[in-house]
């Protein structure tokens, strides 16, 4: 039965990756390093909450804007379109990791000789 699981985490590791790293990056992103670079940046915090959850923007000076218009403009998305593109992203490599797999799968047919 332990030998069945390795090999089926095995089997599926490219699928597990395509599927928890960009929910894992949205999280680490959403959770830990947008508060951080806004802090730094002195921005302020603005959050909307309801009872399906909450969602945080964060607002800066000009001044601060024209200095790191990249940065400013990154975080003045709100969490639920950071989110957005990681369920974007995840949808992507999915389908990806699913025609290589296909394409793997023919050419092993195709030596086989089948």
């Amino acid at each position: 039965m332990r030998q069945r699981i390795i090999t089926w985490l095995r089997e599926q590791c490219g699928f597990l990756v395509c599927f928890c790293g960009p929910l894992a990056l949205a999280a680490l992103l959403n959770g830990a390093v947008r508060p951080a670079l806004a802090r730094q940046l002195g921005g302020q915090r603005h959050a909307w909450s309801n009872t399906r959850g909450s969602d945080n923007w964060y607002e800066f000076t000009p001044e601060t804007q024209r200095e790191h218009p990249l940065l400013t403009g990154f975080l003045s998305w709100h969490d639920g379109a950071v989110s957005m593109i990681a369920l974007g992203l995840l949808v992507v490599l999915c389908l990806g990791w699913a025609v290589l797999v296909r394409v793997s799968r023919r050419r092993a047919r195709l030596r086989a000789g089948r």
